[in-house]
């Protein structure tokens, strides 16, 4: 049942954490996407903008340009004429970017700076006949210049003392092309920038947030080694304090069947051991006098079956809602040492140990000092005249120098009642015994072929040890 207990908060944990590394993913996708689009749509009407602004502030000084020549135009005997010199003397230098053509029905006027290059003119589909003489019609397009790539051109045509007069008008537009994109540029990198400081800021406030349920973690896999915890909602983020009331009735759910295993466990025992009492009571009996091998094996086998009782029961304090304090490994080790000494006095074995100083164990007393008894017993068994003993980071390695195994007696060690050697003393359930504890204690147990001829047994803690 403690090993259900566990695999509960586990389970609950592993989901937890692997929820959240989603949450904050998605969280974090759909937030940069978001600004991605912000950003993208902010640029576009950006930039619309810009072109419309230019293009509004050149058509209008255009316009007023067009007015200018429009009012330099005159009709005299017959005659038009057009008096340059009240029209701005940009239009006089040569390939100044500023040009323009004025058509008559008789005639045609070029600005001195455009050299009669000619401007392309664009007509525009209207009947000149319906035109009024107080109406204008106008237009604008791109065209290439003289020199320029791109000029802006002006078209105007309306009706001037009773005839059709069309005015065109251009400037050239890589001045403010240039400034357009120098604008571009310098907004794409401000842009850049801004998205790789906002992707940063929102990484550490996610980092952040999601930090606020470290503890969550903690509590759980204090939970895990079997201490009574209570989360406390109002401790966590708003968001999931529903999450956390779940576990906590997850937890109360695990904590009460838990109790209810540990009272039929109990009511077993007391059940198996009244019928164990009478059966000592029968080996006893007069009868059985005359077959003292028959008694013994009754014995022995009573004793294994109260052992596997009382083991079992150990197992359930595994899980009891108690604090497990972390023993000093040392001191344990120095308390099995000489008991085994003098166990196997006729072998006279060697211990040789490295320990790391200020080891701890994290787990019950009892539990540690059969966990490594059984270990140690194993490697003194088999042994030649050596057993080695390490602890270390959370790794507890114990070998011999014995005949060792083959790989496929490695295979079955943690087999109850498994034997490599019938005519070795024991029942062949001690390894069996230490793998209930490690996978209790959720540890990691191996068995390989050890450097020193022997077996070699290493359990692997995943919680911190010391």
């Amino acid at each position: 049942m403690a090993n259900n207990t566990n695999k509960v908060g586990g389970g609950k944990l592993q989901s937890f954490l692997t929820r959240s590394r989603s949450l904050e993913k998605q969280i974090f996708s759909s937030l940069v996407l978001g600004l991605l689009i912000v950003f993208g749509a902010f640029w576009w009407f950006l930039q619309s903008t810009m072109h419309t602004i230019t293009d509004d502030y050149l058509l209008t000084r255009l316009e007023h340009d067009a007015d200018n020549i429009e009012h330099n135009l005159t009709y005299e005997s017959g005659v038009w004429q057009l008096n340059f010199e009240g029209i701005s003397a940009i239009y006089s230098s040569l390939y100044s970017g500023h040009y323009f053509v004025v058509v008559t029905p008789q005639q045609r006027f070029y600005s001195p700076s455009l050299d009669k290059y000619p401007l392309y003119a664009k007509r525009l589909d209207i009947q000149t006949e319906t035109l009024e003489p107080s109406k204008k019609k106008t237009d604008h397009y791109e065209a290439p210049g003289p020199v320029e790539e791109l000029v802006l051109i002006y078209r105007v045509e309306l009706i001037k003392q009773g005839q059709p007069i069309q005015i065109y008008v251009a400037e050239d537009l890589s001045l403010m092309q240039n400034m357009i994109t120098k604008f571009d540029v310098f907004f794409g990198v401000l842009t850049l920038l801004t998205l790789v400081s906002l992707y940063f800021l929102l990484r550490w406030l996610l980092q952040r947030t999601f930090r606020q349920l470290r503890p969550l973690e903690a509590q759980l896999r204090e939970f895990q080694l079997g201490h009574k915890i209570h989360l406390q909602p109002t401790e966590y983020p708003l968001e999931v304090r529903s999450l956390i009331e779940s576990l906590n009735l997850a937890l109360a759910q695990s904590s009460l069947q838990f109790e209810k295993s540990r009272q039929l466990n109990g009511n077993l025992s007391h059940s198996l051991k009244t019928p164990l009492n009478l059966i000592f009571q029968l080996i006893d009996a007069p009868e059985l006098k005359g077959y003292p091998e028959l008694k013994s094996q009754l014995k022995s086998q009573s004793n294994i079956i109260l052992n596997l009782i009382e083991r079992e029961l150990k197992m359930d304090r595994i899980a009891n809602h108690q604090s497990i304090t972390a023993i000093p490994f040392t001191s344990l080790w120095q308390d099995l040492q000489p008991t085994f000494g003098q166990l196997y006095r006729d072998k006279a074995i060697t211990f040789t140990a490295n320990i790391s100083e200020c080891a701890l164990l994290n787990m019950e007393k009892e539990d540690a000092f059969e966990l490594l008894g059984n270990l140690i017993d194993n490697a003194c068994k088999w042994c030649e005249h050596e057993v080695f003993i390490e602890f270390k980071d959370n790794r507890l390695v114990i070998e011999d120098d014995g005949p060792g195994a083959t790989d496929a007696q490695l295979q079955h060690f943690e087999e109850r009642g498994y034997r490599t050697d019938e005519t070795k003393p024991g029942h062949g359930i001690g390894l069996s015994i230490v793998k209930g504890i490690a996978t209790a204690y959720q540890a990691n147990l191996t068995f390989s072929h050890s450097e020193r001829g022997g077996l070699k047994v290493i359990i692997e803690f995943n919680h911190q040890t010391n």
